[in-house]
Order: structure tokens, then C-alpha cells, then sequence
């Protein structure tokens, strides 16, 4: 019998670990926080595709800690989210 690692993440924002599929992957790229490209190198930071997550994340400076910079949320971050909540919806 095979057993299959799924890799675990946790959110910046809830701080619940889950599989790394279930959550959103986003980078810093020069001072903003952008939704991370498929195979992307670098430093990133996981979120639930839920937007009290992202929200609670922003409050508590979750990004600035991750990146270990200061940062800004890009808007393309809350499109992708609010994407992905009614992608669930469905």
C-alpha cells in the first residue's frame, strides 16, 4: 500500500494548516503582494481562498511578516480570492 503526502501550508490569516492545493499562493515582487505564477521561485506566503482570511491577514501584518518587507497588497490578490470564494460557492 501507497501512502501519498499531500504538502501542508498554513494561512497567514486564519493560521489553520490545510493542503497546499486548497490555498492561494502569493509572492512579493518589487514591494507588492501579487498572486504567485506556476512555478514561481521565491519566498511565498498561503491564504485561504476566503476573504476574511486576506482581510484578517492585512490587519495583522501577516504579509510584512512572511516577506520579511514591508508590502503592499496588490489588487489583483482580492480579485483572485473573491475568484476562488465563488468558484467554491458553485
Amino acid at each position: 500500500m501507497t501512502v501519498v503526502v499531500t504538502p501542508e501550508r498554513t494561512c497567514v490569516g486564519c493560521r489553520r494548516k490545510r493542503g497546499q492545493a486548497e490555498l492561494v499562493r502569493l509572492t512579493a515582487e518589487g514591494g507588492c503582494v501579487v498572486p504567485a505564477r506556476p512555478g514561481s521561485p521565491g519566498r511565498s506566503a498561503y491564504v485561504c481562498p476566503d476573504q476574511s482570511c486576506l482581510e484578517a491577514a492585512v490587519k495583522r501584518r501577516a504579509f510584512v511578516r512572511a516577506f520579511r518587507a514591508p508590502v503592499t497588497l496588490d489588487p489583483a490578490v482580492r480579485c483572485a480570492v473573491a475568484r476562488l470564494t465563488s468558484d467554491e460557492r458553485q
